[in-house]
C-alpha cells in the first residue's frame, strides 16, 4: 500500500529536494506541496493525505499551527514537523498537538524516510534524547509559571505581558497612563513575584504563556538586561 505524503516548506529549493528524496520511495506517493502555511492548510483540508511533512516555521501558518488545526477537524494525517532547532517550548507544543515524528534537517537526507516509514506503520518517530529532556523542563516550567503567576494582580498581569515584549519601559508606563516611577514599582513587585531577575528571566518563565514566542526573542539585546533599579 503506498502512503500518500504532502511536504511544506517555505525553502524552494529545500521543498523540491525533500519532495524528490521522498518521491523515489516506492512506498511514498507525494499528492501536494506548498510554501506557506495557509496554502499547505488548504491542500490538507481537500485532499487529506496520509502523511504531511511540515517546517514548524511557515508564512502565514506554522507547521505546529497546522498540526493543531488538523487535529481540531479530526482529519486522518499524520504530521512530521521539520525543525532546525526548535526550542523546549516547541518540542513540548508538538507533543501536546499529536505529532507523530520530529526531524532535525541536518540530518533529513538520512532520518526523514525512515521516519516516514515509522509513522506510515503507525509508529512515532521522537527522538527521546531530545524530546524526552524539553517535555520534562517544559513540563516543570509551566508549572512554575501556573503557580508564581497566580500571585499577580490584574494590573501585574497586564503589565506582565508587555513587559514580555520588546516595549520599551517609558513607552508601557505612557501606554497604561502611570508614571516612570510607578512602574518601577510595579516591576519590583513583578520580579519577586514571579521570581525573576531580569526581562530575561521573566520572558524565559512566561512567554510561551501569555501568547508571546519563546524562540522569537528580541531584536534589542540591549534592552534586556537592563535591571529595574536603572529604569
Amino acid at each position: 500500500m503506498v502512503t500518500t505524503v504532502f511536504v511544506a516548506d517555505d525553502h524552494p529549493l529545500l521543498l523540491h529536494g525533500l519532495t524528490d528524496l521522498i518521491a523515489r520511495d516506492p512506498g511514498f506517493r507525494v499528492v501536494g506541496s506548498a510554501q506557506d502555511g495557509t496554502a499547505a492548510m488548504a491542500m490538507i483540508r481537500r485532499d487529506v493525505p496520509d502523511v504531511a511533512v511540515l517546517d514548524i516555521s511557515m508564512p502565514g501558518l506554522s507547521g505546529l499551527d497546522i498540526a493543531a488545526e488538523i487535529g481540531r477537524q479530526g482529519l486522518a494525517t499524520l504530521c512530521v514537523i521539520l525543525t532546525v532547532g526548535a526550542s523546549q517550548a516547541q518540542l513540548y507544543d508538538a507533543v501536546a498537538v499529536g505529532v507523530a515524528g520530529i526531524v532535525f534537517k541536518e540530518t533529513a537526507v538520512e532520518a526523514l524516510l525512515r521516519c516516514l516509514h515509522e509513522v506510515a506503520a503507525g509508529g512515532r518517530w521522537l527522538p527521546a534524547e531530545i524530546v524526552g529532556k524539553a517535555m520534562h523542563n517544559e513540563a516543570s516550567r509551566r508549572t512554575k509559571w501556573q503557580k508564581l503567576s497566580s500571585r499577580l494582580t490584574r494590573r501585574e498581569m497586564e503589565i506582565t505581558r508587555l513587559v514580555a515584549t520588546e516595549t520599551p519601559y517609558e513607552r508601557i508606563a505612557s501606554d497604561i497612563s502611570i508614571s516612570k516611577g510607578t512602574l518601577k514599582i510595579h516591576m519590583n513587585n513583578i520580579y519577586r513575584k514571579l521570581e525573576v531577575a531580569s526581562r530575561v528571566q521573566l520572558l524565559q518563565l512566561a512567554a510561551d504563556q501569555i501568547g508571546l514566542s519563546v524562540a522569537g526573542g528580541f531584536r534589542d539585546q540591549s534592552n534586556l538586561e537592563s535591571p529595574v533599579s536603572d529604569m
